[in-house]
C-alpha cells in the first residue's frame, strides 16, 4: 500500500533527528574503503526479536540463488532477509542497524555470487536518514554479518524512493566474484575489483536522472561476462546500455529504439541465448505508472521486438533455466480481482519464448493466506520482481507491497498462489498499550494496528480499518472503552469503540467546524468517560464527555500539532500531557491543564504508573529521566541516566517489587545508547540490547514499552522493522 502523507511527514521529520552527517560531495575519484565491521556480541542473557505479524511493508526486491531453495530479499525501510529453509520463514539480516545509521534499512539493491550464495552485497541508503548516507554492505555468511563500505562521496542510494521496485542496481560479475559494479541514484556507476573492500567510479554517460532514480539496473550477461547490461530510469532519451569491456566503457545499446525510449526501464532478464528481455513503464513506479511493454532484444539476429502480452506495466518476468520457452510474466500496477477478492496484479504464463501468452485468470488460480490470517482479502500488488527457485522451475516467489507471495506449482493446471511473507517483520508500529491482564494492543502505519494474545503467533487486526493510526487508548478501568485516531488528511478518522475493539463507531462531529482534523495523540481516562484529542494538524487540545458527538476545547495548553496525551491509570480525573519540552497536568479530566514542568526536551512520551496515582515518568532528552509521584507537583530527576528519550514500564521480577523502568538512553557512566533497565526504581541501570540488536533506534513511534504481563519483556518502535522486543533469558 502507498505510504501516507502522514507517515512521510514523520518521516520526513525524524530525518533532521537522525542525521549523522556523513561526508557527501567531493572526492569523487577516491576509493571508498571499509569503515566498519560488525562485531559478534555473546552472552548478553537476552534473546531478541520481533513481535510476529507477518508482512505489511513493500518488498521491494527477491533474488534467487546458485543453492535451491534459497532466497534473499531487501525492503524499502526495514532492512533484508534470509529464506531459512528448515524454519520455513525469513530470518532478518538488519537487526543491527545502528540509530545513527537508521537509513540503512532502505535497501536499494541486491545481489549474490553466482557460484557462492553465501556471498551476498548490497547498497544501502534512505536521502532522509542519517545524512544521506550511502554504504554498500557485503557478507562472507550469507548474511549473518556484514562489512560496511561507505561510498556517500561517490555515489547516493536511497531505498525508500520512487523506482524502489526497479533493479537490481549492484551486480557481480559471474567470471570473477571479485568485481561487482553498482549504479548510484546520483553520482553515476562505481567498481570494485577487491571483492566489495574499496570502490572507484566508471566512466558513465549518466551521472543522475530527473525523477532522482538515476542507473536502476546492472547485469552482466552469464553466456558471455565480458558483456554488461545497464539501464537508466528515464525515457525520451537513450535508456539502455551496454558494455563489452567488463563494465568499464559504455555506449547505448545499438538495438535501442523510440519505442524502447519510450518507456523506462524497470527490469532486464537473459535467456541462455543471451536475448535481452526488457520489463518496462512509462513511470518508475511503484504508483505513477499506467503502461509498459516488454522487449527483447536479440543481438545475434539484429532484432528488438515488443513481446507484451498487454500494454501494462511489465512488473517483472522469469525465464526457466532449463527452458527459455517457458516464461512467467508479472503486471504492475494493474488492479484486477483476484480469487480472494482483492485488486492487484496479474501472471502470465508463455510456453514458446514469449510469442504468445496465457493469462492466469482468477478461475484459473487458487490463493490462500499462508501462515498470516489478516491478509484474508489482501491482494499482490506493485509487483516488481519476480524469482525462481534454482532446484525447481515451479516455484516463483512475488514481491508485494505487502509482503511476498509464492507458488510452488507456477506450471500447473490451477497454480495455488500464497502469502509467504512469515518472519518478515516491515511495519511502523506509531504506538503500543501493555496492561496486566490484557493483550499486546498495537497502532501501526499503514496497517491500523493488531492484538496479540501471544507475539509468537500472527496477531488479530483491528476491526474498521482506517488505514494509518497514529494513537490507540484503552480505557485502564474500562477496558471495553477504546479510542484510536487515523491520519487520512481527507476526512475525520477519530474512532471509539465501546466493546473491546469488536467495532467501531467513527466520529462525525469535528472539533473545528469545516476543518478535518487528523491524527496526532488520543486518550482516554482511565475510567473511559472523556476523551481528549490533540490532533497533528491542530494547535488546540480537546475534549469530550459523550465519545466525541460534542468537542470543547482544553484551555491552559497549547497542543502545537500533536501533544502526546494519556490519562492516569488510578485517578480518572487525572490527565496528562506533553509538548515541545513542557509538561503538563490536568485533574478535571481534561478541562483544564496547568504547566507543571519545562523539560527542554523534545521527546514526549510518558510512561504512567499502572498502581500509583500521580507517579509519571517523563523522557527528558539531555537532562535525563524526570519523575513525579504527585501529579507533577514536584518533580525529581531518576540517577543513573544522562539521555534519555522514551520510557515504559513493565512487570517486576517479584511481587512487590518496583515496577521495571526501561529506557531508550545513555547512561551516567558513558556506557553505549541503547536499552537500558533498572529494578531499583533507578538506583542502578543494566544493558538490554547489544551492538547487534539496535534494530535502528526508536524509529517514528519514540516509544518504549515493557510488557506488564512478562517480567524482563520490553518492545520498542522502529522505523520499519515493526515492533522489536527484548526477552529476559532468565525469567
Amino acid at each position: 500500500m502507498k505510504r501516507s502523507a502522514g507517515i512521510l511527514a514523520v518521516l520526513s521529520c525524524l530525518a533532521l533527528l537522525s542525521s549523522c552527517g556523513s561526508n557527501a560531495g567531493g572526492g569523487d575519484t577516491s576509493p571508498a574503503a571499509v569503515t566498519e565491521t560488525t562485531a559478534e556480541v555473546q552472552g548478553t542473557g537476552w534473546s531478541y526479536g520481533q513481535v510476529n505479524i507477518g508482512g505489511g511493508g513493500f518488498v521491494t526486491g527477491i533474488i534467487s540463488t546458485s543453492e535451491p531453495g534459497l532466497f534473499y530479499a531487501r525492503t524499502d525501510v526495514g532492512g533484508a532477509y534470509r529464506w531459512d529453509k528448515e524454519k520455513s520463514a525469513w530470518k532478518p539480516l538488519s537487526l543491527d542497524i545502528s540509530k545513527e545509521d537508521v537509513g540503512l534499512l532502505g535497501i536499494d539493491g541486491i545481489a549474490c555470487d553466482p557460484s557462492n550464495a553465501a556471498n551476498l552485497y548490497m547498497i544501502a541508503g534512505t536521502s532522509y536518514f542519517s545524512g544521506g548516507k550511502t554504504c554498500v554492505l557485503v557478507s562472507h555468511d550469507y548474511g549473518e554479518h556484514f562489512d560496511r563500505v561507505d561510498v556517500s562521496d561517490l555515489v547516493k542510494v536511497h531505498g525508500n524512493g520512487m523506482g524502489r521496485g526497479n533493479g537490481e542496481r549492484i551486480a557481480v560479475d559471474p567470471s570473477d566474484p571479485d568485481r561487482i559494479l553498482i549504479g548510484g541514484r546520483t553520482g553515476g556507476m562505481i567498481l570494485s575489483e577487491d571483492g566489495g573492500k574499496t570502490f572507484s567510479p566508471v566512466d558513465f554517460p549518466v551521472t543522475s536522472t530527473a525523477n532522482e532514480n538515476g542507473i536502476n539496473i546492472i547485469l552482466f550477461d552469464p553466456n558471455d561476462p565480458e558483456t554488461v547490461y545497464a539501464g537508466v530510469s528515464r525515457s525520451k532519451e537513450d535508456n539502455v546500455f551496454v558494455s563489452h569491456d567488463g563494465g568499464n566503457t559504455w555506449e547505448p545499446h545499438p538495438l535501442l529504439n523510440d519505442d524502447i525510449r519510450k518507456y523506462m526501464p524497470c527490469r532486464f532478464d537473459i535467456d541462455s541465448k543471451g536475448r535481452l528481455y526488457i520489463s518496462c513503464g512509462n513511470n518508475e513506479g511503484p504508483w505513477n505508472s499506467m503502461t509498459g511493454q516488454l522487449f527483447r532484444l536479440d543481438g545475434a539476429a539484429g532484432t528488438a521486438e515488443g513481446i507484451s502480452p498487454d500494454k501494462c506495466t511489465i512488473g517483472d518476468i522469469v525465464i526457466d533455466p532449463s527452458d527459455d520457452n517457458r516464461i512467467v510474466l508479472v503486471s504492475s500496477e494493474v488492479w484486477e480481482q483476484q480469487p480472494n477478492g482483492g485488486y492487484g496484479d496479474i501472471f502470465f504464463r508463455s510456453t514458446d519464448g514469449g510469442e504468445s501468452w496465457q493469462e492466469i485468470t482468477p478461475d484459473k488460480y487458487t490463493m490462500s493466506v499462508g501462515e498470516c490470517p489478516w491478509i484474508e482479502g489482501s491482494a499482490f500488488h506493485w509487483c516488481s520482481c519476480l524469482a525462481m527457485d534454482s532446484g525447481d522451475p515451479d516455484k516463483i516467489l512475488v514481491n508485494s507491497g505487502n509482503g511476498i507471495f509464492a507458488c510452488d506449482d507456477i506450471w500447473g493446471e490451477k497454480p495455488e498462489i500464497y502469502f509467504d511473507a512469515n518472519g518478515i517483520e516491515e511495519t511502523v508500529p506509531l504506538d503500543l498499550i501493555s496492561y496486566e491482564g490484557f493483550p499486546l494492543v498495537s497502532a501501526i502505519g499503514d496497517y491500523d494496528g493488531y492484538v496479540h494474545e501471544d507475539i509468537f503467533s500472527p496477531a488479530v487486526r483491528h476491526t474498521a480499518q482506517v488505514g494509518s493510526v497514529s494513537s490507540i487508548s484503552v480505557a485502564f478501568k474500562n477496558r471495553d472503552v477504546w479510542a484510536k485516531a487515523g491520519t487520512d488528511q481527507n476526512k475525520l478518522t477519530l474512532l471509539v469503540s465501546g466493546d473491546g475493539g469488536q467495532s467501531w463507531d467513527s466520529i462525525t462531529a469535528s472539533p473545528e467546524e469545516g476543518k478535518v482534523l487528523y491524527g496526532g495523540s488520543v486518550a482516554l481516562t482511565a475510567d473511559g468517560s472523556s476523551l481528549i484529542w490533540s490532533p497533528e494538524n491542530s494547535m488546540k487540545v480537546y475534549r469530550s464527555e459523550d465519545m466525541g458527538k460534542s468537542w470543547e476545547p482544553c484551555t491552559g495548553i497549547v497542543g502545537s500539532g500533536g501533544c502526546y496525551v494519556i490519562g492516569d491509570n488510578v485517578d480518572e480525573n487525572i490527565v496528562y500531557a506533553s509538548s515541545k519540552g513542557v509538561f503538563y497536568v490536568s485533574r478535571d479530566k481534561g478541562r483544564s491543564f496547568r504547566r507543571a514542568y519545562d523539560t527542554s526536551g523534545k521527546y514526549k512520551r510518558l510512561a504512567v504508573s499502572p498502581t500509583e496515582s500521580g507517579k509519571v515518568y517523563i523522557p527528558a532528552g539531555g537532562m535525563g529521566l524526570l519523575m513525579t509521584s504527585d501529579a507533577g507537583e514536584n518533580i525529581s530527576l531518576v540517577k543513573g541516566l544522562k539521555y534519555c528519550e522514551a520510557v515504559g514500564l513493565g512487570k517486576p521480577k517479584n511481587e512487590g517489587s518496583p515496577y521495571v523502568i526501561y529506557v531508550w538512553g545513555t547512561p551516567a557512566d558513558g556506557g553505549a545508547e541503547g536499552i537500558y533497565m533498572s529494578e531499583d526504581d533507578g538506583a542502578s541501570w543494566s544493558r538490554v540490547n547489544d551492538d547487534l540488536h539496535a534494530f535502528g533506534g526508536t524509529g517514528n513511534g519514540e516509544f518504549i514499552v515493557g510488557d506488564m504481563n512478562v517480567y524482563g519483556r520490553v518492545y520498542m518502535s522502529t522505523v520499519g522493522l515493526g515492533i522489536a522486543y527484548c526477552d529476559k533469558d532468565e525469567k
